[in-house]
C-alpha cells in the first residue's frame, strides 16, 4: 500500500517538474537571447516610440532571467528527486 503511494507521489512531482523545467529553460534561453542582442543594437536605429519599451526590458530583463534560472533549477531538482524517489 506504501509503495503506491510512494509511486503516485513521485508522478505527481514528475507532472509539475517538468513543465517548471521546460518554462525555467525557455526562459532562460529566451533571456539569453534578449540579452545578446540588446548588446550588439544600434541605438540610432529604434525608433523612438519603441525606446520606452526596450528601457524597460533593459531594467526588468536580469530579475527575469534570474526568475527563469530558478524556475529551470526547482523543476531540475525535482525531476531528480522524482527519479530517485521513483
Amino acid at each position: 500500500m506504501l509503495q503506491a503511494v510512494v509511486e503516485t507521489d513521485s508522478e505527481t512531482l514528475r507532472s509539475i517538474a517538468a513543465p517548471l523545467a521546460e518554462a525555467g529553460c525557455l526562459g532562460t534561453v529566451a533571456l539569453l537571447i534578449h540579452r545578446a542582442a540588446l548588446r550588439r543594437v544600434d541605438w540610432d536605429l529604434i525608433p523612438s516610440a519603441a525606446l520606452p519599451r526596450v528601457r524597460w526590458w533593459l531594467r526588468h530583463g536580469p530579475p527575469l532571467l534570474r526568475a527563469s534560472l530558478t524556475l529551470a533549477a526547482l523543476g531540475l531538482a525535482g525531476l531528480g528527486a522524482a527519479w530517485l524517489g521513483g
